[in-house]
């Protein structure tokens, strides 16, 4: 009897966790559906800020670096977080030419995202390449995960993602040992019965 009320629970608890499964397109990463600038995008003087909005809620901390062609720093202060919204204040000298956005941010599921976005301020051409500031002194603060970039080190690709399990990785797994429990326990049960 007990061996019955055993094989109940785990199969409860499959039941649970693969239904839980099925909202896996919602542990997806976070990705970056708009910007502004947009990449490419051309302007007769440096805009006052930038917005990256991503599909889902970014957790904290999110770094926005913009670099002016010439190396200097244009990003102005800490990025603010808004939700699946990141936003950071431009300000500096602003020459014409190419300018570099590089971030990372965090994604629901904990994951660290990158990309990389060009614009164009006067009259010059975009430069796809994106410009790398300039080394500063100063270093970004830590990050949750320890893997914070440091201010003059923002090399990452577009895209690119440190790695990891992801939420729904975690979750198949977890399936996969239950319904190896509760496979043993029916063989052991039947065995047992006879």
């Amino acid at each position: 009897m007990r061996s019955r009320h055993a094989i109940v629970a785990a199969s409860m608890a499959l039941a649970a966790v693969l239904g839980a499964g099925w909202s896996l397109p919602a542990a997806a990463h976070a990705s970056l559906v708009a910007s502004d600038p947009a990449a490419g995008q051309r302007f007769d003087r440096l805009p006052a800020g930038v917005r990256l909005e991503f599909s889902e809620p970014i957790s904290a901390p999110a770094y926005v670096v913009v670099t002016a062609p010439d190396g200097s720093r244009a990003d102005q202060g800490e990025a603010r977080i808004d939700g699946g919204v990141v936003s950071v204040d431009l300000g500096g000298t602003a020459p014409e030419g190419s300018y570099g956005l590089a971030f990372r941010v965090v994604s629901e599921d904990g994951h660290p995202v990158t990309g990389r976005i060009a614009f164009v301020v006067g009259d010059g051409p975009l430069d796809e390449a994106v410009p790398s500031p300039t080394r500063s002194a100063e270093p970004a603060p830590p990050s949750a995960d320890g893997d914070a970039p440091a201010r003059g080190d923002q090399n990452e690709g577009a895209g690119g993602d440190d790695g990891g399990l992801s939420l729904g990785q975690v979750q198949v797994g977890v399936a996969v040992a239950l319904f190896a429990v509760a496979g043993g326990l029916l063989l052991w049960s039947r065995r047992r019965s006879r």
